[in-house]
C-alpha cells in the first residue's frame, strides 16, 4: 500500500512540474482618454477617445476592434467632429506574414463626410520582428462605399496600403507610427491619406501617458471650400486591460 501511495505522488508531482504555461488572455486592449479647456482670450475645448481591443480565437487566428472619437470647440463653435470605428480578422500565413480581412466606418463632420465604409482584404509582413521592434507593409483591395453631406453616395473599387513601426526604445518608453493610404480604382486621384505617430510612456504597469500627432489628407474633399488637410496634436492617458 505504501508503495502504491508513493508511486501516485510520484506521477501527480511530475505532472505538476511538466504543466504548460498558463495561455495568453483570450481578451487584451487598451482605452485612452483626453480633455484639454482654455480659458481667457479665447475658449476651447477638445476631447478624443480611443478604443483598441485583440481576440485571440486560435494560435493562428487574432480578432481586433478599435474605435476612436474626437471633438474640438473654440469659442462656443465646433471645429473637429471625427468618429472611427472597425474590426479586423488577421490570420497567420508564416511566422512573419498574414492575412487580414478589414472593415471601417469613418464620419467626418468637416469633411463633409456622412459615411465612408471600406471593406477590404490583403497580406501584411513584418519585415523586421523582436521584442524591441516591429516594422511591417501591408497591401489589399476592396471597396469603398462614400456619401458626403448634399451628394448622392458613391461607390467604388478600392486599393489600400500601410506600413506600421513600433519602437520600445526603453523598458517604458515606446514610440508607435502608421501611414496609410486609400485609393479608389475610379479615380485613383481621389485618395485618402492617414499618419499617426504616438509617444508612450509608463505611469504604471497598467496605465500609459501618450502624445500623438495626426495627419489626415483626403485628396478631393466634397466642395473646393473643406480645407485638404487636417492636423492635431493629443494628449490622453491609456488604461490596459
Amino acid at each position: 500500500m505504501r508503495q502504491i501511495f508513493i508511486v501516485i505522488l510520484f506521477v501527480a508531482t511530475t505532472a505538476l512540474a511538466q504543466e504548460p504555461a498558463a495561455p495568453p488572455p483570450v481578451w487584451s486592449g487598451n482605452l485612452s482618454a483626453g480633455l484639454s479647456l482654455t480659458r481667457g482670450n479665447s475658449d476651447t475645448n477638445n476631447i478624443n477617445l480611443t478604443f483598441d481591443a485583440k481576440q485571440i480565437l486560435s494560435a493562428r487566428n487574432t480578432m481586433k476592434y478599435d474605435a476612436f472619437y474626437l471633438r474640438a470647440d473654440a469659442d462656443g463653435d465646433q471645429t473637429v467632429d471625427r468618429t472611427l470605428f472597425g474590426a479586423r480578422d488577421e490570420l497567420t500565413l508564416s511566422p512573419l506574414t498574414y492575412a487580414l480581412f478589414d472593415v471601417h466606418f469613418l464620419r467626418d463632420r468637416f469633411k463633409l463626410i456622412d459615411m465612408l465604409i471600406t471593406p477590404t482584404a490583403g497580406i501584411g509582413h513584418h519585415f523586421l520582428k523582436t521584442s524591441t521592434t516591429d516594422f511591417a507593409l501591408e497591401a489589399g483591395a476592396g471597396a469603398i462605399i462614400e456619401e458626403d453631406t448634399g451628394l448622392p453616395r458613391e461607390t467604388s473599387g478600392a486599393i489600400n496600403a500601410r506600413q506600421i513601426w513600433m519602437w520600445k526604445f526603453s523598458p517604458t518608453t515606446e514610440f508607435d507610427q502608421t501611414a496609410a493610404g486609400l485609393w479608389k480604382t475610379n479615380d485613383f486621384g481621389d485618395a485618402l491619406y492617414h499618419f499617426e505617430a504616438a509617444l508612450l510612456a509608463s505611469m504604471t504597469t497598467r496605465t500609459q501617458l501618450k502624445l500623438s500627432f495626426l495627419d489626415d489628407y483626403k485628396a478631393k474633399p466634397p466642395l473646393p471650400t473643406v480645407e485638404k488637410n487636417d492636423v492635431s496634436f493629443l494628449a490622453s492617458v491609456v488604461m490596459k486591460f
